[in-house]
């Protein structure tokens, strides 16, 4: 009798793999309805194995949000160009699975919306307005992110009518100048 070889599972890759399922189903249906197991056959691996790495639902749509929060990269561009990259980053990639999806996905149920809220004060909110300073940081970063929120649910959810290249485009760049003059401070704050 010849034994079959042993397949050495290889962690990261599975856990990778995962949390690109997870980041799939949360970023197209709500948190309610995502299903443990609609994950785990998209990720081809056993519901078993998912939550022996993840824990649980909560824990696999935490672990899935944290992987895709990439403001960081942003950051580290010149200011001047702050607005423009991150229209980029929200409507010129080719990837269809964002933060600011899984987001407004997470509103019907309260510990999804714990979750989300939390990230995105530890991942984008507080490191952005750090960044921000003075005056305002903190208003001003929750400006830009309710605006990026807003643009990609529009753009992703809410879509009246198909969106030209050119509708994305005049959209981008209303976005990014718009956010350019949050981040320089070119705005009236009697108010703030």
């Amino acid at each position: 009798m010849t034994e079959k070889p042993s397949r050495k599972r290889d962690a990261q890759a599975t856990k990778t793999r995962i949390l690109a399922a997870a980041q799939q189903v949360f970023a197209r249906t709500s948190y309610r309805d995502a299903g443990i197991r609609e994950i785990a056959a998209l990720a081809e691996v056993s519901t078993t194995l998912l939550l022996q790495y993840f824990g649980s639902k909560a824990g696999l749509y935490e672990a899935a949000l944290n992987a895709l929060v990439p403001l960081e990269d942003i950051l580290r561009g010149p200011r001047q160009e702050f607005g423009a990259a991150l229209a980029a980053a929200l409507l010129n990639s080719g990837e269809k699975i964002r933060p600011t999806l899984m987001i407004p996905l997470a509103g019907g149920d309260s510990e999804a919306a714990e979750i989300a809220a939390r990230v995105m004060e530890e991942r984008a909110i507080a490191p952005l307005a750090a960044w921000l300073g003075a005056p305002h940081g903190r208003a001003r970063a929750l400006e830009i992110a309710a605006m990026a929120t807003g643009l990609v649910t529009y753009t992703s959810y809410l879509p009246l009518r198909a969106h030209t290249r050119k509708d994305l485009d005049h959209m981008g760049a209303w976005f990014a100048r718009t956010v350019q003059v949050i981040v320089d401070g070119d705005f009236e704050t009697k108010s703030l």
